[in-house]
């Protein structure tokens, strides 16, 4: 199925990484795009356009090409897809890789194709499609290909992607609208009523990342949130302490767990047996929240379970089927996205 000079694409919401054939994770960086307002000309990309959000000044624009799944800005995530594939592939012409792009479930066709078309313009020989899901499990470690029920539950930044395999196929699958961008807006949503805080989404994604919990910690944990009072105007500092940031994320989180209950509803009873014997993976960057796990756990009442390197459990699996393909013969790759795409050659 795959020849040499391949090369793997996880094109996250907030995180993109890229893999070579043989070597893993050679790229990544965030989604980002600096761009000029008046000419679209682009500034800067990635970890450098990161840097800049919210501190440019009014001629310039720091924004997310993709938001929950979806492509906000065709014109902004082609130039920054051909940034990405120079700095990997640069500008030899010779070098004409194949690809296996990691697609979002639920993207509509159109903007599938508009990736596709992207990365053949950028360089790309063709273009191989696969499963965002599927790519999860299999770089979580999990044996999707065997005859009894297994469950990934992957939260990304804008969408969390849950699905039940057997037999290599996507059985039961859903995209739930709660993932690392709702946490946020729920923390920056908590500040502004509880503290009269307006805080930026960068601080509310570090107060996340440095003291976010599901659940009480064995110490409480204390961060300074900068913003600007709602009462005065001024820049203002608040201390903000992980038990706040429980009370924060208590309604996405339950919003979540109420998806979840209902995707076990909908599973046969026979796989969701197998699930209940074996248990849940959770993989995806905001599955590193502290003590997500064991709510989900809890909740659920079934064992649940952090893979490896959550944030890299897609780029993972595309490195994996690009190293090992005989070993996944038996997956259906696109079983829960496109199998139609214009694949040019």
């Amino acid at each position: 199925m795959f020849g040499i000079d391949e090369l793997g694409l996880d094109l996250g919401t907030s995180m993109m990484h890229m893999v070579v054939q043989g070597k893993g994770v050679v790229l990544s960086e965030p989604a980002y795009v600096t761009y000029d307002r008046q000419t679209r000309d682009v500034v800067a990309v990635g970890e450098d356009a990161r840097r800049m959000y919210g501190r440019t000044p009014a001629g310039l624009v720091v924004e997310r090409p993709l938001r929950e799944g979806h492509i906000r800005s065709f014109d902004l995530v082609g130039k920054m897809l051909r940034y990405f594939l120079r700095k990997v592939i640069g500008k030899r012409a010779a070098f004409r890789p194949r690809i296996l792009l990691a697609l979002p479930g639920g993207m509509a066709p159109s903007e599938q194709q508009t990736l596709v078309d992207v990365l053949i313009d950028g360089g790309v020989r063709s273009v191989v499609p696969v499963d965002e899901n599927v790519a999860s499990a299999i770089g979580a470690g999990m044996r999707i290909d065997q005859p009894y029920g297994r469950m990934n539950i992957d939260v990304g930044g804008g969408r969390t992607n849950v699905s039940v395999f057997s037999f290599g196929h996507q059985i039961v699958w859903d995209i739930l609208d709660v993932g690392g961008d709702k946490f946020d807006d729920a923390i920056i949503a908590y500040l502004r009523k509880k503290h009269n805080l307006l805080i930026g989404e960068r601080t509310a994604e570090e107060l996340k990342i440095n003291i976010g919990s599901a659940r009480m910690r064995g110490a409480k944990l204390e961060m300074d949130a900068c913003g600007r009072s709602l009462v005065t105007g001024l820049p203002r500092a608040v201390t903000i302490n992980s038990e706040e940031m429980i009370e924060a994320l208590e309604e996405p989180l339950r919003e979540m767990i109420g998806a979840l209950h209902r995707m076990i509803e909908r599973t046969p009873p026979e796989l969701a047996s197998d699930i209940f014997d074996v248990g849940i993976t959770l993989s995806g960057g905001g599955a590193q929240l502290y003590g997500l796990d064991e709510v989900i756990s809890e909740q659920l009442k079934i064992k649940t379970t952090l893979a490896d390197e959550p944030a890299l459990c897609v780029a993972n699996g595309l490195a994996e089927l690009l190293d090992s393909p005989e070993n996944y013969e038996n997956i259906d790759l696109v079983s829960g996205g496109r199998s139609d795409l214009s694949l040019r050659e």
